[in-house]
C-alpha cells in the first residue's frame, strides 16, 4: 500500500519513501519514490524521481523517471528524464523529453573542426561529382 498524501494536505520541504507514494495534496519541494502517482488535483513544485511515475496532475519542475506516464489531464512544465514514456491525447507539455534516464552524465567532447585558410572549397563543391 502506498504512502498517501491526501488532498488536504500542503507540503513544503523534500518528500522522500523507500516504497510507493500517492500525492493528491500540494508539494513544494523534491519527491523521491520508487513508484510515484500524482493524483489529477494535485501539484508540486520540484523535481520528482523515481522508477514508475504517472502524472494526472500538474508538475513545475523536472521528472526523472526510467518509465513515465502522462494520462491525458497531466499538466508538465519542465523536462522529462526518461527511459520510456507514455503521453496520452490531452497531456500538456511545456519542456524538452529527453531519453537519457540512467546514462551516465559524460558527453563525448566535440571537437572543432580543423579549417585550413589555403584551401577555399566548400564541402558542397567538394562532394560534387565532376
Amino acid at each position: 500500500m502506498p504512502s498517501v498524501i491526501s488532498k488536504a494536505l500542503k507540503i513544503k520541504g523534500q518528500l522522500e519513501s523507500s516504497e510507493d507514494i500517492q500525492i493528491d495534496g500540494d508539494i513544494e519541494g523534491d519527491v523521491r519514490g520508487v513508484n510515484v502517482k500524482i493524483g489529477q488535483n494535485a501539484k508540486v513544485k520540484g523535481t520528482v524521481y523515481g522508477e514508475d511515475i504517472e502524472l494526472a496532475g500538474t508538475i513545475e519542475g523536472k521528472i526523472e523517471s526510467k518509465k513515465v506516464v502522462l494520462t491525458g489531464t497531466a499538466r508538465m512544465t519542465g523536462d522529462i528524464l526518461h527511459q520510456d514514456i507514455k503521453i496520452e491525447s490531452g497531456a500538456f507539455i511545456s519542456g524538452n523529453l529527453k531519453p537519457e534516464y540512467g546514462k551516465s552524465d559524460s558527453k563525448p567532447t566535440l571537437k572543432p573542426v580543423a579549417s585550413n585558410s589555403s584551401a577555399n572549397v566548400s564541402p558542397l563543391s567538394a562532394a560534387a561529382p565532376k
